[in-house]
């Protein structure tokens, strides 16, 4: 037995205005590596040899829970994963960057539908809001981040950190 199931693609010209701004969740580790590099990447992990890489952002301001290293939900698996990945990290850039949603993963990278399914489920299980998904198959520069920010755990809020200080120091 076969089960589909239809993601609908909003059509842009109907719905709320599109965002001015898209988020890029990582951590303190992969931020020195994006540092090093000049670039967002596109993740080649767990994807099939068929398939492109892509990069991951979302239009919510909030943390992304798929974003959280280990398999625990929640604020207690944002704690965790700083802990082990030198904090958690949201990097701001133009809506432009990342103009794909997450219904067009089979079309752009060639992802199989089984594996979009599987990739749903475990958002949805983590808490996630897949229409906030957004992706790229492009690297994305660092030219065009308009913020780096911090999570600071003990006042509830994102931190801007000065990038050229912080890649003196690495």
């Amino acid at each position: 037995m076969q089960i589909h199931v239809l993601i609908p693609v909003s059509n842009p010209n109907t719905g709320p205005d599109p965002p001015d701004v898209l988020y890029h969740y990582t951590t303190g580790l992969k931020l020195r590596s994006i540092i090093n590099s000049g670039v967002i990447k596109p993740t080649t992990a767990n994807i099939e040899p068929h398939e492109k890489p892509v990069a991951w952002f979302s239009t919510s301001p909030t943390w992304e829970p798929t974003a959280t290293k280990v398999p625990v939900s929640g604020k207690q698996g944002q704690i965790i994963t700083a802990q082990a990945q030198s904090g958690l990290v949201r990097i701001t850039v133009p809506a432009t960057c990342a103009p794909y949603v997450f219904p067009q993963l089979p079309l752009i990278a060639g992802t199989f539908n089984k594996a979009c399914i599987g990739l749903l489920h475990a958002g949805l299980e983590l808490g996630a809001d897949p229409r906030a998904w957004r992706f790229t198959p492009t690297p994305v520069p660092m030219c065009l981040f308009r913020e780096v920010e911090f999570y600071d755990f003990a006042n509830d809020h994102w931190l801007a950190i000065d990038l050229a200080e912080l890649a003196c120091r690495n």
